[in-house]
C-alpha cells in the first residue's frame, strides 16, 4: 500500500532551504506545523527518499511546487489512490489500526468540555446526558396561531404551548444509526457539541459503529484554515489530519473510499458569512463523492438554510425532568469542587428546591441544558437559589445575546453586528413587552419586522450607528434569531420567545427602564390577572425605589371589593375576629389565617369562594404562623364544620365518602373538645359530642342518624360557635362576590410576594401596607388617621 518516495533535487534543496529561512523557521518548527515528526523533515533537506504524501505536504507548507523540488515535470499528478484496493480481512485490520493510531488525537479533541465560567476542563463522560430528538423540525410545520394554543391551558408548561406536545423523542443514538446522514438542529446551548464529541468517543472505544473511525471537525476551524479556494477541500483537510497521526494518505484515501469513516462535522452555522457558500459547497461535494461514509453534521435551527440533498434533519429536543435531574446529579459531583458525597448531597437538594412552586420560572429555563449549567453555577455558590430571579434571568438574557458565543470564539456575519449589544438588548425588550401586553405569546414574523422598523427608524435619523445599517430588516431579525436563541420560529413564520420567563423578564425590564415616564395605573390595571403576576414581580425586584408602585398596589386592591357591602361586612368581621385572639403573630397574618379557615368551612369543597394551595398568604406574610391555643382551637372547629358541610352534600347526591367526612368530622371534633379552655364552651361542646352515635362499631346507624338528625345538629353547632368564638358564620355569597373575593385574595398574595421581592422599600411603607391588609375601607382609614395622629 505504501508508495515509492521522493527525493528533493539539489536545486529543490536549496529552494527549500530559502523558503524556510523566508519564514524564519527551524526544520523544527515546520515538523511541528505539520504535525510530524523531524525524522523525515531531516531525510527531506538531507536529499534522502521522503515518503510521497509527506514529501508533498512538506512542499505546500513551503509554498513550493513538489514536482519543481524533486525535479520532476509540472505535469506529473500526485497519486492519491493506492493501486490495489484492499478487501475484507484487510480492510477490518486497517480500520484496527488506525483507530488505535487516532485514538488519543480523538480523546484530546473530545474528551473535555470547556464549560461557561469554569476555570478546568471537565471530563466529557462525566456530564453527558442522553439526548433526544425530534423527527418534526418545529419551524418546518405549517401551523397557525390557534393550533400552537388549542391545548393551552396556562402558562405552567411553555413547552406544550409552544407545539412540543404528541411529538415523538428518538435517542440520539437511535437517530444517528437509523441515518447515515444526519443533520442535528438545535436551539443555542441545547448540547448539540457535546453530543457530537460523545458520538466521536463512543466510535473512538469501539462502543458505537465499531466498523467505523471517528474524525471530528469543528466547521469553523475548517473555514479558518482554508486561505485559498483551492484549501476549501475536506479531502486534503482529513487528509492532513490523519497525517498527524501516523496514517499515510493512500490510507486514508481507501477508508474513505470504502466508506469506513463517522465524520462529524460540528457548528455550521458558525462559520462567517462570507465563507458560508464555499463551505456549504465543498461539504456537498465531499458527502456526495464519499456517500459510503456516516455523516452528522450539527447547525443552529435557526441557520437551516444550509440544506443537502439526502440529509435527515432532526431537532435536539428540550430536557424533560428525568433528563435535567441526571444532568444536575452528574453536574455536581463532576464540576463541584467538594467530595463527592457533599455534591452528591448538594445535587439532590438542588433537585428538591428545583421542583418547589416557586422556583416554576426556573425550572422553565433548566430544560436547555447551557442555562441548565449556568442555573447549577449560581445554586452552588450558596447551596440556594438567589432570592432576586431578576439578576439570574438578566445572565440567562447575557448568555444566550453573546457570552456563549464569545466563550466559544464566533463571529457572526456584520448584518446584526452594527448594533451594539445594548441596542439588540432594547429591540428584544421592545419585542417582549409590546407582543406581552397584546397577550402574544406567538406572533407572526410581520409583526416582529414592524416592530424592529418602528425601533430603528428613529435611530436612522439621531444615530450613526443605526444609519450604516442594512434596511432589510427581515436580516436584522434572522441574524439575531441564529445568534441568541431568545427567539425561537415555532412554525412557519410563527415565532416566540424561546422561554416564556425571558419574555416576561424582558417586558418588566421595558417597564423598568422607562419607569420615570411610565403610568403606573397602565400596569396595575392588570393586577387581576394571573399571567402578569411575574412581571409585578421581576418589576418590583429591579426597581430602585418601590415605594409608589407598591403603594398604588395597595389601593388597587383596596378598591376591588369597596363598592361591594357584604364583602365590607365580611372583612370588618374578619378584623373583629383576628383582633379578639391572643397570639404572637402579626394582625394581618391571623387575618389571612381565618380567611383560609373560613373558605375550608364553606358551604362544601364544591362551592368554596377561595382556591388556595394551603395557608399561602399567611406564610408569605409571617413564616409559619404561631399556632396558640385559640388558632388551633378555631383550625379544628372550622374544620368540623367542614366536614358537617361535606356529609350534607355528599348525602344530598348518594356520594360513596360518606364514612370517609364522618370519620373526619369526629376527629377535628374530639381535638376541639380536648384543647378547649372555657369551660362553659368545653361543656356545651361535650354534650354534642355526646348525641353523635359511635361511627367504627355501626357504621349504618350513625347514617341514618345523621340523615335525620344531622343538619339540626350541625345548625346548633353552629350557633354555639357563633356565641362563644365569633365563628361558623354561613355567608351565602353570591358567584360574582365569590369571584371578587378570590381575585382579592390573590391580589393581596401578590401584593405581599412583592413586598418580600422589593429591592428598596421603607420600613414605614412596608409597616402601612402590612397593617392594613384585608382590611374593610373603614378600617384602612381608621388605621391611616392613627399614623397622620401620631
Amino acid at each position: 500500500m505504501t508508495s515509492q518516495g521522493l527525493r528533493a533535487s539539489p536545486e529543490g534543496i536549496r529552494a527549500a532551504k530559502t523558503a524556510l529561512t523566508d519564514k524564519t523557521w527551524s526544520q523544527h518548527k515546520l515538523a511541528t506545523a505539520l504535525g510530524i515528526t523531524r525524522q523525515p523533515v531531516s531525510k527531506f533537506f538531507a536529499g534522502e527518499s521522503v515518503s510521497r504524501s509527506c514529501f508533498v505536504q512538506i512542499c505546500q507548507q513551503l509554498g513550493l511546487s513538489w514536482q519543481k523540488v524533486a525535479g520532476l515535470p509540472e505535469d506529473v499528478a500526485f497519486e492519491a489512490t493506492p493501486k490495489a484496493q484492499i478487501k475484507g480481512a484487510d480492510l477490518d485490520t486497517l480500520v484496527r489500526e488506525v483507530r488505535q493510531k487516532r485514538q488519543d488525537k480523538i480523546q484530546d479533541q473530545c474528551n473535555t468540555l470547556q464549560m461557561l465560567d469554569i476555570a478546568q476542563t471537565i471530563q466529557l463522560m462525566d456530564i453527558y446526558t442522553n439526548i433526544y430528538v425530534l423527527e418534526e423540525i418545529t419551524s418546518l410545520q405549517w401551523r397557525e396561531i390557534s393550533d400552537l394554543l388549542k391545548d393551552f391551558k396556562s402558562e405552567s408548561d411553555f413547552n406544550q404551548l409552544a407545539g412540543y406536545k404528541g411529538q415523538r423523542r428518538l435517542p440520539g443514538l437511535e437517530a444517528v444509526l437509523q441515518h447515515s446522514k444526519l443533520m442535528v438542529l438545535g436551539k443555542p446551548g441545547s448540547g448539540k457539541t457535546t453530543f457530537l464529541q460523545y458520538l466521536a468517543i463512543e466510535c473512538n472505544k469501539g462502543e458505537f459503529q465499531p466498523n467505523r473511525i471517528a474524525s471530528f471537525i469543528r466547521v469553523k476551524e475548517f473555514a479558518e484554515d482554508a486561505k485559498t479556494d483551492s484549501e476549501f477541500n475536506l479531502l486534503n483537510y482529513i487528509t492532513q489530519e490523519f497525517l498527524t497521526c501516523g496514517v499515510e494518505q493512500e490510507s486514508t484515501k481507501t477508508l474513505l473510499t470504502e466508506g469506513k469513516l463517522l465524520i462529524l462535522l460540528d457548528g455550521l452555522d458558525e462559520v462567517p458569512a462570507k465563507k458560508a457558500d464555499k463551505v456549504t459547497i465543498e461539504i456537498r461535494r465531499f458527502t456526495q463523492t464519499f456517500y459510503k461514509n456516516h455523516f452528522v453534521i450539527s447547525c443552529r435551527i435557526a441557520a437551516q438554510k444550509y440544506r443537502f440533498q439526502g440529509v435527515t434533519e432532526v431537532e435536539m429536543a428540550d430536557f424533560d425532568q428525568e433528563q435535567v435531574e441526571v444532568f444536575a446529579k452528574k453536574w455536581f459531583v463532576g464540576v463541584a469542587l467538594k467530595s463527592r458525597e457533599d455534591n452528591e448531597a448538594i445535587g439532590n437538594l438542588f433537585i428538591n428546591q428545583l421542583h418547589l412552586s416557586e422556583n416554576q420560572h426556573i425550572r422553565e429555563l433548566a430544560v436547555t441544558p447551557l442555562l441548565l449549567h449556568w442555573i447549577c453555577l449560581v445554586f452552588q455558590a450558596k447551596d440556594e437559589f438567589p432570592l432576586n430571579p431578576a439578576k439570574l434571568y438578566e445572565q440567562a438574557v447575557n448568555i444566550l445575546l453573546n457570552r456563549w458565543d464569545e466563550v466559544k470564539g464566533i463571529k457572526r456575519d456584520r448584518v446584526a453586528q452594527n448594533l451594539t449589544l445594548k441596542s439588540k438588548k432594547k429591540l428584544l425588550v421592545q419585542l417582549a413587552a409590546i407582543t406581552f401586553e397584546q397577550e402574544h405569546y406567538f406572533f407572526e414574523q410581520e409583526k416582529i419586522l414592524q416592530i424592529i422598523a418602528d425601533y430603528l427608524e428613529p435611530l436612522q435619523n439621531i444615530n450613526s450607528e443605526a444609519s450604516q445599517f442594512s434596511p432589510d430588516n427581515e436580516a436584522v431579525m434572522k441574524a439575531i434569531e441564529v445568534q441568541n436563541g431568545l427567539l425561537v420560529e415555532r412554525a412557519r413564520g410563527i415565532y416566540s420567545f424561546s422561554h416564556l420567563t425571558l419574555q416576561e423578564y424582558l417586558t418588566a425590564r421595558k417597564i423598568v427602564e422607562t419607569y420615570s415616564a411610565y403610568d403606573w395605573n397602565n400596569l396595575v390595571s392588570h393586577i387581576t390577572e394571573k399571567r402578569w403576576h411575574q412581571v409585578f414581580l421581576l418589576t418590583v425586584s429591579m426597581l430602585l425605589d418601590a415605594n409608589e408602585i407598591l403603594q398604588i398596589i395597595k389601593q388597587k386592591i383596596d378598591l376591588l371589593v369597596a363598592g361591594d357591602e357584604r364583602l365590607q361586612y365580611f372583612l370588618t368581621w374578619l378584623h373583629q375576629k383576628s383582633s379578639s385572639v391572643s397570639t404572637r403573630s402579626k394582625t394581618a397574618g391571623v387575618r389571612a389565617f381565618y380567611l383560609v379557615c373560613v373558605e375550608r368551612s364553606s358551604c362544601n369543597r364544591h362551592d368554596a369562594f377561595v382556591y388556595t394551595s394551603g395557608y399561602d398568604l399567611e406564610c408569605a406574610l409571617v413564616g409559619n404562623i404561631a399556632f396558640d391555643t385559640d388558632l388551633v382551637l378555631d383550625e379544628f372547629l372550622f374544620s368540623t364544620v367542614a366536614c358537617i358541610n361535606e356529609l350534607d352534600f355528599a348525602f344530598e347526591h348518594t356520594l360513596n365518602d360518606t364514612l370517609d367526612h364522618a370519620h373526619a368530622l369526629i376527629i377535628a371534633f374530639d381535638k376541639a373538645v380536648d384543647i378547649v379552655v372555657d369551660l362553659k364552651l368545653k361543656k356545651v361542646l361535650q354534650k354534642l359530642k355526646k348525641q353523635l352515635p359511635k361511627i367504627d362499631s355501626k357504621p349504618e346507624k350513625f347514617r341514618g342518624w345523621w340523615q335525620a338528625q344531622g343538619k339540626a345538629w350541625g345548625a346548633e353547632l353552629r350557633d354555639v360557635l357563633i356565641k362563644y368564638r365569633n365563628i361558623g358564620y354561613n355567608w351565602q355569597f353570591n358567584q360574582q362576590q365569590k369571584e371578587l373575593l378570590q381575585q382579592y385574595y390573590d391580589a393581596n398574595k401578590l401584593l405581599v410576594d412583592c413586598l418580600n421581592s422589593a429591592a428598596d422599600i421603607t420600613p414605614i411603607v412596608r409597616q402601612e401596607i402590612e397593617e392594613t391588609l384585608l382590611l374593610a375601607i373603614a378600617d384602612i382609614e381608621k388605621v391611616r388617621n392613627s399614623y397622620t395622629n401620631s
